[in-house]
Order: structure tokens, then C-alpha cells, then sequence
């Protein structure tokens, strides 16, 4: 079945709301959650991490992308059952993994004895996670966003205002960790009270093996960008402490979460849309490199705000106490702006049925690049290495994979410099004057940053309708197309 532009606008655009809504609402609780709390609360939070968010990747055990990539004939109930009894099984055996033995693991390696008693706490959203992920494959097969969004944005309000209800009654990291679960909690129900399916208690081995010959290449994928995306945290927790930690943490935060929403936007719709074109390497090509401009005009001009004013942000934001923050922010929106010019590689690679290439790829770069260039960055330059590191990377991994997309689909890396090079010269332009304006002035820190904001938003404004006329013609037919 051949999915639609129309149908595509609008799964963009659904997850678009979900996504930036989702955003705008976590970074407004962790602006207010941050000036409650301490950076050792983060740090804490992310040395925790790093042992549930293996946990919650291995339990999904590629069940989700295996339904969505399957073509629809090739799909029975037999399939949605079994998929949601394995993701479950394993759920619940993580869990007992992470409380019986990662959470002594992780007290031993990072010396924190608190991690023992919250590593089993916020390891329950796991589970939770696993009742719903059915629902959520089945509306995202049928590219029907609307709901997803409105679930994900109701679950982040009630979750967070919960969170900063607790940390103003001096709960502490207690508030960040009970938050995940509210968010899974209330996701679960609404999406029940939804689809009202349920699973019948049945197993069907034929229909495992089918979704695990795709998934199972999805899963150790997703284990290499694991520990990829990951070993920062755990380096930088081990070697530096709690408070480094969750000073990197939070300039983590607000680079990679644009990166993985605006990315997700796109993922989210394009897999099953980019899987229903399989054969079809012409429409595969410019749906590809339509991300890939429309990702540039979002996520660089974005990132080079982190850049030329994150001093400000931070002082406004979170307050002198997180000013260790500055250069790692600067560094890491440096990352982004690399893994934006790849656009979707990794899905539409995923999409032509070739997970195996991207496990080959992801371990290759992982084991050869990602934990050198992290770990001999934190040793010898502390937070701002890992960063750097972090920046290696991802450079690195835009060259390897641009290498195999051309192969795939014929896209050379000189035909992504021709979608990003205008946006890129228009973000740098700006963002050099709106620095040096920041570090030049005397004013007060709230007009610095308020005024080179906006100096970047305009400036970049005028470009979009001098330069980038026919993508702004196509986004505001989408929206049009919406409103009917």
C-alpha cells in the first residue's frame, strides 16, 4: 500500500504538535525543575540512566519498527499478540535484572549508594511502557498521528506539574524520577481508553520468528547507538562526579532534545511511509533530501541560538550555579548541526530492509570512534572533551553513512551541501553578529539575550523569503491543507 503526500503532511504535522508541544512543555518544567533542584540532582539522574535506558531498549526487543516495516498482507493478529507478550516477558525480566543486579552495579561503578534504591523506581516505567507499545505500532502503521499527539502532550502537562509539585516540597531527585513514571502511567490508560485493544493469550512462534528476522538486526542496532549515545554519561559520571555529570547533562538536554524531536517528527512518519516505497529508489531519493533541507532550515538556526547565547540562557535560564554548562552547550549544538545534514539516513537505510548494514555500521563506529574519542577527551579535558568527543563522532558517522545512502539511493555528499549550505550560511552569519554583540555589551543579561533572539530570528526570517520561497509556499499549503 502506497502512502500519500497528504497523508505524510499531515503525520508530519501531528507529530509536530506532539513533538514541539511535548518539548516546549518538558523544557518549561525543567527550566522551573532546575531552578529547584542541583546539578548533582541531574547527575544523578543521568548516572541512572544510562543502566534503565539499556534496560527500556533491550525490552522493546525491535518488536515496534518490525510491525511498522512488515508490509500489510504479510500481518495477522498473531503477530500484535505475540509482539506485545515478548515485549512484556522481557520487560518484566529487565526489571528483576535491574533491581536484583544493576542497581548494585551502578552504586559499585559510580560510588553513589542512592542509585540502589532509585535505579528499581524509575525502572518501573519500563514495564508500563511495554502495555501500550501495540497501540502506539498500530497508529503509527496507519500514519495516524492525532491521537499520539494528544496523549503525549496531556501525559507530559499532568507529569510535570507532579514533578514540580514534589520538588517544591523538597523531594529532590525523588521529582525527577517519579516523573517518567506518571508519563507512562497516564500514556498507558489513554491509550487503552483509545484503541481498547487487548491481547489474547496466545503465542505463535512463526509469527516471533518472522518479526525477530527484521527486529532482531533493529535491537543490536540499537544497542551499538546505545552505547554510542551513552558512554559520555557514563565516562564523565565515573571519571568527573555527579555534579559534572549533570552540568553536561542539561546542556544534553537542550541540544539533543530539538535534535530528537525535530528528528522524530520525521522518523516517526517517514518509516512506514519510506517503507511502503520500497523498490521505488526515485520517490525514496526525494523524500530523503527533502528532510534533509527542510531539517537544516530547523534545527541549524536553532542550534546557532545555543551557540552565540549561551551564556545568557544559562544565566536567565537556570542560573549561575549551572554556568559550567556554557561551553559543552556551545560544543554539542556544534554535534547537532553535523547530525542534522544527515537528515533520516539511518531510516531510510532501515526502511529498504537492511537493519543489518546499520548494526554493522553503528558497532564499527562505536568500538572504533565514539569510545576513544569520548574517553580520551573526558580524561585529558573533562566535559568539554566528552563533548568534543561527541563532536568526532558524529562527524565521523555523517561521512560513513553518506557513503552507503549513495550507494542505496544515489545521493551524493555533494547533493546535501546543495540543501544545507544556504540555511548554514544564513544561521552563521547571524549567530557571529548576535555573539559578538552578547560578549561586547554591558546591558543587562535579559536584554542581551532577548535582543540577539530576536536579531537571530529576524535575520533569519528575511532569508526564509528571500531564499527558501518554495519550501515556504509548500509548508503553508500543508497547513492549509490541515485547517480543511
Amino acid at each position: 500500500m502506497k502512502v500519500s503526500s497528504k497523508k505524510i503532511a499531515s503525520g508530519v504535522g501531528w507529530v509536530a504538535v506532539s513533538s514541539l508541544g511535548n518539548q516546549g512543555l518538558r523544557l518549561l518544567v525543567k527550566l522551573v525543575l532546575a531552578r529547584l533542584l542541583l546539578p548533582e540532582h541531574y547527575g544523578l539522574i543521568g548516572m541512572a540512566a544510562v543502566f534503565t535506558s539499556f534496560v527500556r531498549m533491550i525490552s522493546e526487543f525491535g518488536m515496534g519498527a518490525a510491525l511498522i516495516q512488515k508490509k500489510e498482507e504479510e500481518l495477522t493478529e498473531d503477530h500484535y499478540v505475540t509482539a506485545f507478550w515478548t515485549n512484556l516477558g522481557v520487560s518484566l525480566l529487565g526489571y528483576a535484572i535491574t533491581a536484583l543486579i544493576l542497581s548494585p552495579v551502578a552504586v559499585w561503578f559510580y560510588d553513589e549508594p542512592i542509585l540502589g534504591s532509585l535505579l528499581p523506581v524509575i525502572a518501573i516505567s519500563i514495564i508500563l511502557d511495554a502495555l501500550y507499545i501495540i497501540p502506539k505500532a498500530k497508529l503509527s502503521r496507519q500514519l495516524d498521528f492525532r491521537p499520539q499527539a494528544i496523549i503525549s502532550i496531556i501525559s507530559v502537562v499532568l507529569a510535570g506539574g507532579i514533578a514540580v509539585y514534589l520538588a517544591f516540597n523538597d523531594w529532590g531527585v525523588w521529582s525527577l524520577a517519579f516523573n517518567s513514571i506518571v508519563v507512562s502511567v497516564v500514556s498507558g490508560i489513554l491509550y487503552f481508553f483509545h484503541t481498547r485493544w487487548l491481547p489474547s493469550f496466545s503465542f505463535s512462534k512463526s509469527a516471533f520468528l518472522s518479526l525477530f528476522s527484521f527486529g532482531g538486526y533493529v535491537l543490536v542496532e540499537r544497542i551499538f547507538y546505545f552505547l554510542t549515545n551513552n558512554i559520555d554519561y557514563l565516562l564523565i559520571g565515573k571519571l568527573i562526579g555527579s555534579k559534572a555529570l549533570g552540568v553536561y547533562t542539561l546542556a544534553f538536554i537542550l541540544t539533543d532534545a530539538f535534535r530528537t524531536k525535530v528528528m522524530n517528527i520525521f522518523n516517526k512518519v517517514l518509516f512506514p511511509a519510506y517503507s511502503s516505497m520500497q523498490g521505488d529508489t526515485a520517490v525514496l531519493k526525494k523524500y530523503y533530501l527533502g528532510v534533509v533541507h527542510l531539517n537544516a532550515n530547523i534545527l541549524i538556526p536553532i542550534m546557532v541560538v545555543f551557540i552565540a547565547l549561551a551564556r545568557p540562557i544559562i544565566l536567565i535560564g537556570f542560573g549561575e550555579e549551572w554556568l559550567g554548562t556554557v561551553v559543552p552547550l556551545r560544543i554539542l549544538s556544534l554535534s547537532v548541526i553535523i547530525h542534522a545534514i544527515s537528515g533520516t539516513v539511518s531510516t531510510v537505510i532501515k526502511s529498504t530492509g537492511r537493519a543489518d548494514l546499520i548494526v554493522k555500521i553503528n558497532s564499527l563506529l562505536t568500538l572504533l570512534v565514539t569510545v576513544p574519542a569520548i574517553a580520551v577527551g573526558s580524561i585529558w579535558f573533562g566535559i568539554a572533551g566528552a563533548a568534543w568527543g561527541v563532536f568526532t563522532y558524529k562527524t565521523i558517522g555523517l561521512l560513513v553513512y553518506q557513503r552507503y545512502i549513495n550507494q542505496i539511493i544515489g545521493v551524493p555528499f555533494v547533493r546535501l551541501l546543495e540543501k544545507i549550505y544556504k540555511p548554514t550560511l544564513a544561521s552563521a552569519l547571524a549567530g557571529i553578529v548576535a555573539y559578538l554583540w552578547s560578549e561586547s555589551t554591558s546591558l543587562d543579561t535579559m536584554i542581551v539575550l532577548v535582543s540577539g533572539g530576536l536579531f537571530i530570528v529576524i535575520f533569519y526570517g528575511v532569508y526564509l523569503n528571500i531564499f527558501e520561497k518554495e519550501l515556504i509556499t509548500k509548508l503553508r499549503a500543508i497547513v492549509k491543507r490541515k485547517k480543511r
